[in-house]
């Protein structure tokens, strides 16, 4: 009689120790799918900002319009500096400060852009998508929003439509509030009043998109309505 191969390897089969039958029956088993990495790894930003590059490595998510200014600035480290001032040859002129967007960086800027470069790096870690699950988009169908109030110091009152708990006088920045919308709201809105000049800056998004922004200095005044 001739003994297929087939029919060994069956014969074989039957007497596998128990842990060559569990190392098959794990290889059956699928592999978890692992979670899709970010492009940028942990300080990729959330969409609508980007890296602020005030120096090699510096990561601090802003506004693209942030960025070109912070490159222009860069561009000419001499500008608006007054070398016999009373800081030594890093000195500013009349009017004018040090940026601070790093320890030791002295590129001479106004000082509502100080102002805007310091409430950046304040908030520099809400704007990360690794630090922000919740800005993806809810299961039900819905959107979440984020509301967020920028700058230094302290308002007198922030308003946000839908309105979320009442925001009292002297509360500090920057601020953020977070709400989950359905499709029955058309208009989106945040309003803050500073107590300190210059004006706070803001910015709506929507499941993690940016869709309205200001920067310091301007009303403080956010509105994105839906096409």
């Amino acid at each position: 009689m001739t003994i297929t191969s087939i029919e060994i390897r069956r014969a074989a089969s039957l007497f596998l120790p128990v842990s060559g039958v569990l190392a098959l029956a794990v290889s059956a088993v699928p592999a978890p799918a692992a979670a899709e990495p970010l492009p940028y790894g942990p300080d990729t930003c959330i969409q609508g900002y980007v890296w602020r590059e005030a120096r090699p490595g510096d990561t601090v998510c802003v506004l693209p319009a942030v960025r070109d200014r912070t490159a222009t600035e860069n561009a000419h480290p001499a500008s608006n500096k007054d070398p016999l001032a009373g800081s030594g040859p890093e000195s500013c002129s009349q009017g004018y400060v040090w940026r601070e967007a790093f320890d030791g960086d002295t590129i001479c800027v106004t000082p509502a852009e100080r102002t805007d470069t310091l409430a950046d790096n304040a908030a520099a870690q809400s704007r990360r998508q690794a630090d922000q699950p919740g800005q993806q988009a809810p299961a039900n169908g819905s959107h979440r929003v984020v509301f967020n109030v920028t700058g230094s110091g302290e308002v007198f009152n922030i308003v946000t439509d839908p309105a979320g708990p009442f925001v009292p006088d002297h509360t500090p920045l920057p601020f953020a509030r977070t709400l989950d919308i359905g499709p029955d709201v058309s208009m989106l809105q945040v309003v803050a009043t500073g107590r300190d000049a210059p004006g706070p800056g803001c910015s709506i998004s929507i499941d993690g998109t940016v869709v309205a922004s200001q920067t310091i200095g301007g009303s403080g005044h956010c509105i994105y309505v839906f096409p």
